[in-house]
């Protein structure tokens, strides 16, 4: 019963703190809205990236592996072996020149018959799966220095647009996300300690009869944390809102291609209510947490 007393008492002095000093309050939760804001919208592109890179690492993480037409088939053989012994490769698939070639004229549709006549320009090769994207580069060099091997082709613009975009929205991202939340925590680091400055002969008095650090200390860390659960709310609402905008206009102009591949809101929802949730009430608890440390022995 004490124990449900204290948690009460702590709620509502919490409370009333947030309400008491409006305008510091106001500010701290702009703050914390707008830096959470970010830290959503960071999250959901790099979310993204990562699962297009996932849903396409099949196609992306193939290295074509081209042959000399002079090849004997016992050499082609010892180039497969050579491939398949590299680091980072999930396997290895031959195709004839007939077979690429007709799957070139496929992929003319109605148009195919334009081939026809047309002497095949293409070379037997190996089409090569490997695991780590990040590794193709290294991987396409080691095989360009196989005998018999005339040419390696794969993915690099693709591949190294995606990891340069993904790197620079992480990096950047928590450089601007780390500074923004640093001035969220002196912001509300400043908005309790105006209330602790205001209850000082009150906190001396509950002091003085035997109050401990722990029943001072806790509303203020509550009060802390509701300006942050305030932030983590309105932040929420503003990505998952220009998240289902973006969503649905990216869907209408690009005829659902890239659309299909981007998360659905419902995943993205969830992520977002992690991680919002959790980095306001963290702040919110560092910030109070700060402020009455200091001014705890007034």
């Amino acid at each position: 019963m004490e124990m449900i007393s204290k948690i009460m008492y702590s709620l509502k002095q919490g409370l009333k703190g947030v309400f008491s000093n409006k305008t510091m309050s106001f500010i701290s939760v702009v703050s914390i809205t707008s830096v959470l804001a970010i830290l959503g919208i960071v999250s959901c592109i790099v979310l993204n990236i990562n699962s297009f890179m996932e849903k396409t690492k099949d196609e992306v993480n193939e290295i074509r592996v081209s042959l000399d037409s002079n090849l004997t088939k016992d050499k082609s053989l010892y180039v497969k072996e050579e491939l398949e012994r590299l680091n980072g490769v999930i396997s290895v698939k031959y195709q004839t020149k007939d077979e690429a070639f007709e799957s070139m004229k496929a992929s003319f549709g109605e148009d195919e018959g334009l081939l026809d006549g047309v002497k095949n320009p293409l070379d037997d090769y190996y089409i090569v799966t490997i695991e780590d994207s990040s590794q193709i580069k290294s991987l396409a060099r080691n095989m360009e220095k196989l005998e018999g091997v005339v040419e390696v082709q794969y993915y690099e613009d693709i591949m190294e647009n995606f990891l340069e975009a993904s790197n620079t929205v992480k990096q950047f991202g928590g450089i601007v996300i780390v500074f923004l939340l640093i001035i969220c925590l002196v912001l509300i680091s400043n908005t309790i300690k105006t209330r602790v400055y205001s209850k000082k002969e009150e906190i001396q008095v509950i002091k003085y009869i035997g109050g401990s650090n722990r029943f001072v200390v806790v509303p203020f860390i509550v009060e802390g944390c509701i300006i942050g659960l305030f932030g983590s709310i309105l932040s929420l609402g503003i990505c998952t809102g220009m998240y289902k905008y973006v969503l649905e206009n990216v869907q209408i102009t690009l005829n659902s291609i890239i659309g299909e591949m981007m998360l659905p809101l419902s995943s993205v929802s969830l992520l977002l209510v992690v991680i919002l949730c959790a980095t306001g009430m963290t702040v919110g608890i560092l910030g109070s947490g700060l402020a009455v440390k200091k001014y705890l022995k007034v």
